[in-house]
């Protein structure tokens, strides 16, 4: 779980809306690294043979990946050959994946945008991030510029899909109202984390992605964010996903580191 902030903290971080004292305006205390150990929550899907993947009901499949020497076939070294989507588990979405007027491959997304302090948000019980929804739990995202990541978990995690091999078309996503909710309620906010590959809803998928990508929101879907794990709060969020020039997405690992105060 995230750490406790000192009690002289509190009243800083209660005016801030729970934005950590490191980034609100003014003096005082704030977050820190230090060398004292702290907990690393890893939330990327593996990748292999049984992981969901869009719209397929087998999953990702053996042919992902193959040996084009090994040591079984004699030969002095394994290496491996890869084969598959940018948008394959865990991963990042550039502006070119559905965004007609930004045609930015993943490369040129800054890594700041993606990395840094994170919000993570539980949204249960509802079956579409959608306006209403994100109005319900709209206190647990203060509308502050020092809030520029957000993770939604949903009752994606509760059922385990990222762990599921067939796709799931029910799964919970935004809609288009709810993309246009988050651009306009909470224009601060850059990166977008979800617990299913897609960050749009099945039925919103080209409309929801392209409010969020035309806005210069960068979704961040395929998370693995188990409740045992992750409590809601905020947490450092660390997300490489692969420089390929020009594509539209790039497989990513990502992970959670907790939260420091001094």
């Amino acid at each position: 779980m995230p750490l406790i902030p000192p009690r002289s903290l509190l009243p800083l971080l209660l005016s801030a809306a729970l934005v950590p004292a490191a980034f609100a305006a003014g003096d005082g205390e704030t977050c820190a690294s230090s060398s004292s150990p702290r907990a690393l929550v890893d939330i990327t899907a593996p990748i292999d043979a049984s992981l969901v993947t869009f719209e397929k009901a087998d999953g990702l499949g053996p042919q992902h990946r193959r040996e084009s020497s090994s040591h079984d076939a004699g030969d002095p070294a394994n290496v491996s050959e890869l084969a598959f989507g940018a948008h394959t588990g865990t991963h990042v979405d550039a502006p070119r994946h559905f965004s007609r007027k930004d045609a930015r491959g993943v490369e040129t997304i800054p890594l700041a945008t993606i990395n840094g302090p994170a919000l993570v948000v539980d949204a249960f019980g509802v079956p579409l991030l959608d306006a209403l929804a994100l109005e319900a739990i709209a206190e647990s995202i203060p509308d502050s510029p020092a809030v520029s990541r957000v993770i939604f978990r949903t009752d994606n995690t509760r059922r385990d899909l990222m762990r599921k091999t067939p796709f799931a078309e029910d799964y919970v996503g935004f809609s288009k109202d709810g993309a246009e909710w988050m651009v306009k309620k909470r224009p601060s906010i850059e990166a977008v984390g979800v617990d299913y590959v897609s960050v749009a809803a099945y039925a919103h998928l080209v409309t929801a992605h392209v409010v969020l990508l035309d806005a210069g929101k960068v979704p961040i879907e395929g998370l693995v964010v188990p409740e045992e794990t992750v409590a809601a709060g905020w947490w450092n969020l660390h997300c490489a996903p692969l420089k390929i020039a020009g594509s539209d997405g790039a497989p990513a690992r990502a992970w959670l580191t907790q939260m420091e105060y001094k």
